[in-house]
């Protein structure tokens, strides 16, 4: 049995493999779409013969109905859309100046902050100490100084002597003042006004200058960078009008180009492109998903349709299906069209349709060229 399994499956790889079986089946297929192609030309030509050959009655029994829309021209844009992101500048990550046993924490998270004011405090013990103690000596200097000046200016003593003292109490003085300053880095502060997003680090934890604390996050006006083609370098400028809009929130703003790369990424070929807004209300956050809408073509009075309404025939050859009047009644005709480039579900047409043309919108696929139809609903679309 397994030998038999085995030969069967190396037939199958090597009928699967004979260039000669692909190439008949190439053969196959291609005289097959070449009989399907006349086929469907014979049977449109049946149908119009039957259409054209069926009494008035059996006519009037088979009008279809139909709903059509008025052209007219309108504005048409094409938009090439890229991904953007959305950042802030004031984006912080706070540290502690010294390093030291973290002791308490002076505000919550999601609470706002003020640049400057005292988030957090660090063990600074040892500090004060050392304060203490400079301040016990600058006393006995001072004392010292205040001394050797009198007898100075009594002419006893040497001047070196009283240039000693009052070096003596210059240095303690700048001594304590750099220990106060060190003392005064215990605060952790903020470096901006925020929101306090986050605490990295719990009371009780070993604060470090290398290890960030705490995040300070302000959303106030945030940026939109998107990187874009270079094939579009010439098609967007500084101070330019993009559309960005933000899927997530169903919002849209039309922002201003603040600036445009001046280097071509290497691996994917793009520039960056950078906007900014304001966001009073806060719902833009950073990392959320933008979609930057570029415009690279424009054309006033256009005609555009939905571009669900183009059928394409086998030969490849687009066309719609309009009204026209025929013997005084309603019928459908095939014409031919030359289309343009499309967006958002409509499509530029170039060549065949006229404004003021009826165009066939439900019904469409169910009519042929000269077929009898019957007006359910009309849509009027105002001239742009």
């Amino acid at each position: 049995m397994k030998l038999y399994q085995i030969l069967t499956l190396l037939l199958l790889l090597a009928a699967c493999g004979d260039p000669k079986s692909i190439e008949e089946k190439k053969k196959q297929l291609a005289t097959k779409k070449e009989a399907l192609t006349k086929l469907k030309a014979e049977i449109s030509t049946l149908e119009g013969e039957i259409s054209a050959a069926m009494p008035a009655s059996a006519k009037e029994t088979a009008t279809k109905l139909v709903e059509t829309m008025a052209l007219a021209p309108e504005d048409f844009a094409h938009y090439v859309e890229v991904q953007a992101n959305v950042a802030s500048d004031q984006n912080v990550m706070v540290a502690p100046e010294i390093p030291g046993l973290i002791l308490r924490r002076r505000v919550e998270e999601g609470q706002a902050v003020r640049a400057g004011q005292i988030i957090a405090e660090v063990d600074a013990e040892n500090a004060r100490r050392s304060i203490v103690e400079m301040e016990t000596r600058m006393e006995l200097a001072r004392t010292t100084f205040e001394r050797q000046s009198n007898l100075w200016n009594q002419k006893i003593g040497t001047e070196i002597q009283y240039l000693q003292a009052k070096n003596a109490i210059d240095a303690l003085e700048k001594g304590l003042a750099t220990m106060k300053s060190q003392l005064n880095k215990a605060y952790i502060k903020a470096p901006i006004s925020g929101i306090l997003e986050q605490f990295m680090q719990n009371v009780g934890e070993m604060g470090n200058p290398a290890v960030p604390m705490a995040r300070i996050v302000n959303n106030t006006t945030v940026k939109i960078t998107a990187d874009v083609s270079e094939a579009y370098t010439r098609s967007i400028k500084r101070g330019d009008q993009v559309l960005v809009s933000f899927p997530s929130l169903g919002k849209e703003l039309n922002l201003r180009v603040e600036s445009t790369g001046q280097v071509v990424n290497p691996i994917n070929r793009t520039f960056r492109l950078l906007m900014r807004t304001g966001n009073p209300d806060g719902y833009l956050k950073p990392n959320t998903l933008a979609v930057v809408k570029i415009r690279d073509f424009y054309q006033q009075k256009a005609l555009s349709i939905p571009t669900y309404l183009i059928q394409q025939s086998a030969t490849g050859q687009k066309f719609v299906y309009v009204l026209r009047k025929k013997e005084g009644k309603d019928t459908s005709e095939k014409v031919n069209i030359a289309s343009g480039q499309s967006y958002a579900g409509k499509t530029l047409i170039t060549e065949g349709l006229q404004p003021g043309d009826m165009l066939i919108t439900k019904g469409y696929n169910e009519v042929l060229n000269g077929d009898a139809v019957k007006v359910v609903s009309e849509t009027k679309v105002a001239i742009k």
